[in-house]
């Protein structure tokens, strides 16, 4: 089982947006326990992207919006009033 450290190390390496985050939290002051805990509640954008993107029932919600607002936001930039 990983320590809360390796966890944290972990975490940090996924990205140099991720490491500057949990770096500057831990220069905060803030206990690496703190950290993780906000990581998990955080949405990961890959798997927000994947689900409206996706074949489920919100990519096809997110599908029918876009087609339902496209027209009209075309219609307001190519015929302004």
């Amino acid at each position: 089982m990983k320590t809360v450290a390796e966890s944290l190390i972990a975490e940090a390496a996924k990205s140099r947006e991720a490491e500057a985050w949990v770096t500057r939290q831990l220069l905060a002051g803030r206990k690496p326990s703190e950290i993780l805990a906000d990581l998990r509640r955080a949405a990961d954008p890959s798997r927000v992207i994947a689900a409206i993107g996706g074949d489920g029932p919100a990519g096809l919600t997110f599908a029918c919006v876009l087609m339902f607002a496209l027209p009209f936001a075309l219609l307001g930039w190519v015929l302004p009033s």
